[in-house]
């Protein structure tokens, strides 16, 4: 038997979803392909593939941000609102992370992109410049 590559069953698993099928139901077909296969521990990996092939497509991307301190509901928005047309998806599911280590800014990332607007980055690089 030939295992299904980790690209394909991502690709199979956005078709799914975007089919409408409930993900419950893809994620099961998808955890049994990767048993079959041997490859449990590929699981974060396949989501992670899932989610960068759903942003390439335009539906949603996740973020994660990381800031020094909780953003309010206005600035959480704007940033989802500037994420939508920067990264071009209909949606964006924002996971904020609280770092005191960044000073003050914001890090996001998403599955094919990254913004480091932190004060730290910008300290390390003026040291770089200096």
């Amino acid at each position: 038997m030939i295992a299904a590559s980790r690209r394909s069953l991502a690709r199979y698993g956005a078709n799914q979803l975007l089919e409408g099928v409930k993900m419950p139901l893809v994620a099961e077909k998808l955890a049994a392909a990767l048993v079959i296969s041997e490859r449990q521990a590929s699981a974060p990996l396949l989501v992670a593939d899932i989610m960068r092939e759903l942003e390439d497509r335009g539906v949603v991307a996740r973020a994660d941000l990381a800031s020094a301190n909780a953003l309010s509901a206005r600035l959480h928005k704007q940033i989802s609102d500037y994420l939508k047309q920067a990264v071009k998806v209909d949606d964006v599911i924002l996971n904020q992370q609280i770092d005191p280590a960044l000073i003050g800014g914001v890090r996001i990332e998403t599955a094919n992109r990254s913004w480091d607007l932190t004060v730290a980055k910008k300290i390390d690089d003026m040291r770089k410049v200096f």
